[in-house]
């Protein structure tokens, strides 16, 4: 009996060596699994972009011979398409570590001018003016000195088979291994060789326009404890039994007071909420409590919602959006001044469907555009905009509004309202030149068909 007894700590050792073995064996097959997958999305994001980057050089070429508006359209949206591409692979390839600055804000350009320019000659504009051809030429030779480098490091990647993953070691070890990589090498060469050029600024209608934002209001920063006590009063309105902390101070567009207002007796959660320092509005509050059932509808929830904002003093507010998420609600809003709406001052309000309690409330877009704004009369009327509508589309519902356009800029507009088949849209019109601003497809469905533009 002991002598078999003997082999028990030895056997019982062999297998956990067997087993540990097995292990390590599994545990580097999945690594390498996941590094191959890695590697091969990496090689295709990496190609992906040299090839676009070929095709844009050729297409900015085309453009500078193009006399044709119909070429210059397809011209155009070929480009907006493919720079948009080029930076997306550019994003997906692991550099962040690398200062690509010139290559970045070359795509950026091209997608901002390429944009600009095809909705302007989609609404029947002339053909380019000398200024833009300098423009475009720029560009042209920027990239063509991008697509030289990007296409010998491509056959570089390929001839010696470099890899990408690689590239992601060298990002965390030391300088001397990025200095060794030549992937990382062939990029920085790139970045070198775009400082050659001359700076392009683009012409003013051809880059983005920045909305005009109030991010600063008030003269003097608010104390601790007077941002606590606006807080408190806004979102408990009465109720003072609740101990409260700071728990970070944001920076930023608007620099925050961001406070935790620990549970009162009877309450299962905490609540945060956000202040701006610079005059004490609330930006954001959340209460994360768990809801497990709906005793209250949509529109139920809704009057809770409106009821809510109207306590603290809002402006007529219009719902929008509706959204059920589990067993809450989400609703936006937006004000309306002289009839009109003003899509770009939205505020969201989180709606619990189990006693209608408000659980989250989002106020940044608010804070950041409410004004008072000079509204001037549409220059076409409801009935002409209609003769401009789809016959196919059954309208529904017709209402002016104010959206922001892809380039920040406030535009006056009627917004439509219908569908055709199954299919729902809303569809917004210039009200001064009657250009469709805005598609967007609505299906399927909520319990409310509204949905927000922005």
């Amino acid at each position: 009996m002991k002598k078999w007894t003997r082999w028990i700590f030895p056997g019982a050792l062999a297998l956990v060596l067997v087993g540990t073995i097995y292990w390590g064996y599994t545990e580097y097959i999945s690594r390498q699994t996941l590094q191959n997958r890695a590697e091969s999305q990496y090689q295709k994001a990496f190609h992906e972009l040299t090839w676009h980057i070929d095709n844009i050089t050729g297409q900015l070429a085309q453009l500078l011979v193009s006399t044709s508006r119909e070429q210059n359209i397809i011209g155009l949206a070929t480009l907006w398409r493919q720079s948009f591409a080029a930076q997306s692979n550019l994003g997906t390839l692991p550099l962040g570590l690398v200062p690509l600055t010139k290559t970045e804000k070359l795509l950026s350009d091209i997608t901002d001018m390429s944009f600009a320019l095809l909705n302007r000659t989609a609404q029947g504009a002339s053909p380019l003016t000398e200024e833009e051809q300098k423009i475009i030429q720029g560009l042209y030779e920027t990239a063509k000195g991008l697509e030289e480098e990007m296409s010998n490091l491509s056959a570089q990647v390929l001839n010696e088979g470099l890899s990408w993953t690689q590239v992601e070691l060298a990002l965390v070890q030391s300088d001397q291994a990025m200095a060794d990589n030549t992937i990382l090498n062939g990029f920085q060469l790139a970045e070198k060789k775009l400082e050659e050029y001359p700076e392009i600024n683009l012409a003013k209608d051809l880059s983005p326009v920045l909305p005009d934002t109030v991010t600063i209001r008030g003269g003097q920063e608010l104390s601790q404890e007077e941002a606590r006590q606006l807080a408190q009063s806004w979102w408990y309105q009465n109720d003072i039994r609740h101990n409260v902390t700071l728990n970070y101070e944001g920076v930023g567009d608007i620099p925050t007071y961001g406070f935790e207002f620990a549970p009162a007796e009877g309450e299962s959660s905490a609540v945060y909420v956000d202040v701006s320092k610079l005059d004490g509005t609330i930006i954001w509050t959340m209460n994360p409590r768990e809801v497990t059932e709906a005793n209250l509808d949509l529109n139920q929830a809704e009057e809770k919602a409106l009821d809510f904002l109207q306590k603290r003093n809002f402006p007529q507010m219009t719902v929008v959006k509706v959204e059920q998420d589990d067993h809450t609600g989400v609703y936006s809003f937006v004000p309306v001044q002289q009839g009109v709406l003003l899509y770009p001052d939205q505020v969201k309000v989180q709606v619990a469907l189990d006693n209608g309690e408000i659980i989250g409330y989002e106020g940044t877009p608010y804070y950041m555009h409410h004004k008072k704004r000079e509204i001037k009369a549409p220059r076409l009327s409801e009935e002409d905009i209609r003769k401009q509508v789809s016959t196919l589309l059954e309208v529904e519902l017709m209402r002016p509004a104010i959206i922001t356009n892809p380039w920040g800029k406030e535009v006056l507009t009627w917004e439509v309202r219908g569908s055709v088949f199954d299919e729902k849209f809303v569809i917004f019109y210039n009200s001064e030149n009657g250009s469709e601003e805005q598609i967007t497809r609505i299906t399927p469905e909520t319990q409310h068909q509204f949905i927000i533009a922005s």
